[in-house]
């Protein structure tokens, strides 16, 4: 890291010092010398908008001021930019400055890393309450069961819950290929108002292309989404759905212009094809992006069906 940081004040000179803040990354990326028509595997490791620092998985061969393309995926994004090497420290490490940047993408970019500003504050203040807290001091608390006659019962620590408010989700019968393990049934809990529950759980029928990505297996399922809400979707997979409920995945897909990339688990497995998404940390800015979507759904459904019934009376009369 002080190689490296030496190697880009060299190249880069005290009077150009960064002016653009720099959020750390882990995204695997492809870096193509245009005069070599070389492409170099490597991974991002910091990003702003003005440039990155990549580490290659072999020596980096090229030194400062080689024409370069880099293509990279940030939180749903897709880019490909042109740039210079800024800096190499001789081995792995480079340091890549954008340039020709279209405002469009320069934007797209603005709002990715802001998604990962999030991200990365939301992760630095888990891990800060997690040292903060008493650990040493804490004793678990479990239900306790008593064994008496007549009108003695058992205290629990948690309060009760009623029926509805954890409803288990329960897939039909199981695939062939499916452990019991991998289709153990999911509790959601219960929303915390009524107004809430309708707003998440409201559906709408939408079609767009869609890929699930499978993290443990590290593979991929094309598929089209059939519904969405702000607490999930239901998808049609091209393919036969190989991997039980609960098992984390991200989905992506494009909805009225807008990229999506979000994080869930299989709440359900209707059959080998339909399958139920829960969508899981998701940022406060694709959270209001979606909900603004959603919401614009809504109402160019809600001005279709009313049109509808318009022509339906005016035919009868």
């Amino acid at each position: 890291m002080e190689l490296a940081g030496k190697a880009e004040e060299r190249a880069a000179g005290s009077s150009n010092r960064r002016t653009a803040p720099r959020y750390g990354l882990d995204e695997e990326a492809r870096v193509f010398l245009v005069r070599q028509g070389v492409t170099v595997s490597c991974r991002v490791i910091d990003l702003s908008l003005k440039g990155c620092r990549v580490r290659t998985q072999d020596r980096f061969a090229a030194g400062a001021s080689v024409r370069v393309e880099i293509a990279l995926r940030v939180r749903g994004f897709s880019f490909r930019f042109s740039g210079v090497i800024q800096w190499t420290d001789g081995r792995r490490l480079a340091g890549i400055r954008f340039v020709d940047v279209p405002p469009r993408r320069r934007d797209e970019l603005a709002e990715a890393l802001g998604e990962v500003e999030e991200k990365n504050a939301a992760k630095s203040a888990g891990q800060a309450e997690e040292q903060a807290s008493p650990k040493g001091n804490v004793i678990p608390i479990r239900p306790v069961q008593l064994q008496g006659g007549p009108g003695v019962q058992a205290r629990s620590s948690e309060p009760q819950q009623s029926p509805l408010q954890a409803i288990a989700v329960r897939p039909g019968p199981l695939p062939a290929g499916l452990t019991k393990e991998e289709a153990q049934p999911v509790a959601v809990p219960a929303a915390k108002s009524a107004n809430s529950d309708r707003r998440a759980q409201s559906r709408h029928a939408v079609d767009t292309s869609a890929v699930v990505f499978l993290i443990n297996v590290a593979s991929r399922i094309q598929g089209r989404i059939l519904d969405l809400s702000l607490s999930g979707c239901r998808i049609r997979t091209d393919e036969r759905f190989p991997v039980g409920i609960y098992t984390r995945i991200e989905v992506e897909f494009r909805l009225e212009g807008l990229p999506f990339r979000l994080g869930g688990v299989i709440q359900a497995i209707h059959d080998r094809h339909h399958v139920g998404i829960r969508l899981l940390d998701m940022s406060s800015r694709k959270r209001e992006q979606l909900e603004q979507l959603i919401e614009e759904i809504k109402e160019l459904q809600e001005k279709e069906e009313a049109d509808g019934r318009d022509q339906g009376l005016g035919t009868r009369n």
